[in-house]
């Protein structure tokens, strides 16, 4: 200690210059906060569920429909397969009753998406094939896993099962 004065080090050496140093880091901060922003902002993929208010104030019915095919024993499979053409993938979708018998003539309506890109949704209806198979060319030319909602509507019963497909 010279003349009496305490030796100053560190942070305090800066003086009369520290504000500077709490506006630097606020302005890094906004900076950051704001270029985050931005990034978010300007990306287009993001998903949004259609009519999530209405599903939503409907989630008893449709908490029933997912298990409405579990509760009748039915087997549904889903499988992709290769298409004529090189961009599509035949969708096929196989069901049976407890019993093992194959369910005909029900309504099949299917609703695929790839999680990377949620906003691209192909919905088509299954053309019926026999034996309980269902099937449709589909454009699902990105590789990966798919998200398959089936809605499939026979004598009465509405189920909505969902399926992971994967696609090569």
């Amino acid at each position: 200690m010279e003349d009496g004065q305490p030796k100053i080090s560190g942070f305090l050496k800066l003086g009369k210059h520290w504000p500077l140093l709490i506006v630097g880091m606020l302005v890094v901060h906004a900076s950051i906060i704001l270029g985050t922003i931005a990034i978010v902002s300007a990306r287009h993929d993001l998903y949004v569920e259609t009519d999530y208010y209405a599903k939503s104030i409907d989630w008893d019915t449709q908490r029933e429909m997912l298990d409405a095919a579990e509760n009748l024993g039915w087997a549904i499979q889903v499988a992709a397969g290769e298409s004529d053409s090189d961009d599509s993938q035949v969708m096929r979708v196989s069901i049976s009753d407890a019993n093992g018998e194959s369910i005909d003539g029900a309504l099949v309506e299917i609703e695929c998406f790839h999680p990377a890109n949620a906003t691209e949704r192909i919905n088509a209806v299954l053309i019926a094939d026999g034996d309980g198979a269902y099937q449709k060319s589909l454009a699902l030319n990105k590789p990966g896993y798919w998200q398959a909602n089936l809605s499939i509507r026979y004598q009465g019963v509405h189920a909505m099962v969902r399926k992971e497909v994967e696609i090569q």
